[in-house]
């Protein structure tokens, strides 16, 4: 059976070989079903008589009319004269086999019926010998079979079934990889959409850990056969485990387009994006997924979603997608916390507080829900509240040392602060925020913190006693209350400064040894001063 542009062209051409068949060869010898027969077959199947059937179809109609080969191919106009390019198919078992034949030309179609005639009766005398080498494989006569097909191939040269059934031995003697390699490509060369070789080529490549090689013959198989979805799917996932998922794409592409919305292939392409790292792509397939199938919205799901989202630095995608899974999982802590980082790092504080103590509420003694919490009333300029929160998540078990420094970031400006004005005032409020902190997470900073404010509010004191001491009795007096602010703030440094120390070595040193050099001075204030 022909194929042509010109319907009538492959009839007159299909009609001419078999009629040059039945010339030159006895009905014992060789016999071509006769054109009433495969009519009457065709229209008894629904067919017209001059249908082009498919490779699968002609070989069902083979088998009603009894025929063990057909002649399959197609013809066209090829300047003054015809040109036909034809194979013969063959079953064996449930594979329908192809031994093409070479491109003939011919001035018009008993010319080329009379070459292609030729070349059919020099292919079939390799038959013989290939029909014994395939019983010998149903048998597990491997090198028998070699040598049936070897014989074969002396008697036709350009057979790919006699190469096919060497092939399929050597596969079954577990043949060296290099070995398998060329006998693929000498069948490759004469057919080069045989299925049988390329697998048999690509999984020999894949055994020598040629991953590229594997990869071209994989793809050389889909696109052999793009419409076959068992082999596409299967090639996908050798794609897939192989690393080379950009690859894999137009192939689920092809069969998506063949089976649109189907949920598994929607769910296999928008892996492929994520192994890909195609991210955009990879959250519109996403959302194709759960279209698709409601039940795909799980956990992880959304947790991949937001992946991609993050990868693809796109802030206010991974707040929507976050916003939808923890309305779909509330009690999930992590996706209430990514939203209160989402909010924070947008500027909105009070939707990250809201976020941040609903997964404080999950678990109390998260120690990254606290933080979160103290984050977000920091922000708002609401740091007694974040130190409640600090106070009860760590009565609740929460890491203290943590949290700690979380509160120092509260006392740390305050201490810059002071710093930059030297001002008493500015030094009192650094020590109450150091203070504040240290009750609830005392470390060594926070100790610091306080000698440091301590040390700078009694030498303020201090300055003030000896300016105070030259002037009026009213003066003295309010002296006195400058040297009991010395004498206490002094004790406060001696007490906070040794834990303390070892944040700033040096300044702890002088702080200490300030403390010792001028708390001598202070009875003599007293005395002097006469405070009580």
């Amino acid at each position: 059976m022909l194929q042509s542009s010109d319907r009538l062209l492959g009839v007159q051409a299909a009609d001419e070989i078999r009629h040059r068949i039945q010339q030159e060869h006895s009905a014992k010898e060789f016999y071509a079903v006769p054109k009433t027969s495969i009519n009457n077959t065709l229209e008894a199947s629904g067919y017209k008589a001059d249908s082009a059937l498919n490779a699968s179809d002609l070989m069902e109609l083979a088998k009603q009319v009894h025929a063990d080969y057909v002649l399959e191919g197609k013809v066209a106009k090829n300047g003054p004269g015809l040109q036909v390019d034809a194979r013969i198919l063959s079953r064996t078992g449930q594979q329908t086999l192809s031994q093409p034949l070479p491109s003939l030309t011919g001035k018009d179609a008993g010319d080329v019926a009379k070459l292609v005639e030729r070349e059919i009766t020099s292919a079939l005398k390799g038959m013989p010998a290939y029909k014994l080498c395939t019983n010998d494989l149903r048998a597990a006569k491997w090198d028998q079979a070699v040598k049936d097909a070897q014989a074969g191939l002396a008697a036709y040269p350009n057979s790919t079934l006699n190469r096919l059934c060497i092939l399929s031995a050597y596969n079954q003697l577990k043949s060296p990889p290099d070995s398998i390699i060329a006998m693929s490509e000498a069948i490759l060369a004469k057919d080069p959409t045989s299925i049988i070789a390329l697998n048999s080529a690509a999984e020999a490549y894949t055994a020598k850990g040629d991953k590229d090689k594997a990869i071209e013959y994989n793809l050389r198989i889909w696109r052999a056969d793009p419409s076959n979805t068992t082999i596409a799917t299967s090639i996908v996932n050798i794609l897939a485990t192989s690393g080379s998922p950009d690859k894999a794409i137009p192939i689920i592409d092809t069969l998506l387009a063949q089976n649109p919305g189907d949920p598994t292939m929607l769910d296999t392409k928008w892996k492929l994006l994520l192994s890909a790292k195609r991210w955009k792509d990879a959250i519109a397939a996403g959302e194709d997924v759960i279209k698709a199938d409601t039940s795909k919205a799980t956990l992880d799901f959304f947790s991949r979603q937001i992946g991609a989202a993050q990868s693809d630095s796109n802030a206010a995608k991974v707040q929507e997608l976050a916003s939808r899974a923890s309305q779909k999982f509330p009690k999930d802590m992590s996706l209430q916390l990514l939203l209160a980082q989402s909010y924070r790092k947008s500027g909105q504080a009070q939707q990250s507080l809201a976020s941040a103590r609903k997964a404080l509420e999950i678990d109390p003694k998260s120690t990254n829900a606290v933080l979160f919490t103290m984050y977000a009333y920091n922000d708002m300029k609401q740091p007694d509240s974040a130190a409640a929160v600090a106070k009860r998540a760590i009565a609740a078990g929460a890491s203290k040392d943590t949290i700690a420094q979380v509160l120092l970031a509260n006392a740390a400006p305050a201490i810059q602060k002071a710093q930059a004005s030297k001002a008493r005032a500015d030094w009192e409020a650094a020590l109450a925020a150091s203070q504040a902190v240290d009750d609830i997470a005392p470390s060594p900073q926070s100790k610091f913190y306080i000698g440091v404010s301590a040390f700078s509010i009694a030498i303020d004191a201090l300055q003030n006693v000896q300016k105070l001491s030259k002037g009026s009795k009213a003066e003295k007096a309010q002296a006195c209350g400058e040297v009991k602010v010395v004498e206490d703030n002094f004790a406060i440094a001696q007490v906070a400064m040794p834990a303390g120390g070892k944040v700033d070595p040096p300044t702890a040193a002088q702080i200490l040894q300030g403390i010792t050099q001028y708390a001598e001075y202070i009875p003599q204030f007293k005395k002097a001063l006469a405070c009580k």
